[in-house]
């Protein structure tokens, strides 16, 4: 399930703090995904909508599925994290 927002009703992508793997900027370029800078707030969000409105939903669970589903269909392995 992708959460809608609360404030327009809007599917949501998952948002993603830190420095992102080039899937990701892929993935953001092509608005599956939303980069949410390098500093994370206190209460930092886990969505966006395309109207930029953030917010968190707190089944952390669902973020996880989605944003590694949205790294996987950009090329992305979890493979690719490992050291060798």
């Amino acid at each position: 399930m992708i959460p809608a927002c609360p404030e327009c009703g809007a599917a949501g992508v998952p948002l993603l703090f830190g420095l992102p793997v080039p899937e990701a900027v892929d993935a953001a370029e092509s608005g599956d995904l939303a980069l949410g800078g390098c500093l994370l707030p206190d209460q930092p969000p886990n969505w966006q909508c395309p109207q930029r409105h953030r917010w968190n939903d707190a089944d952390e669970g669902a973020w996880d599925e989605r944003l590694l589903a949205v790294l996987s269909a950009h090329g992305y392995s979890e493979a690719d994290d490992q050291p060798d």
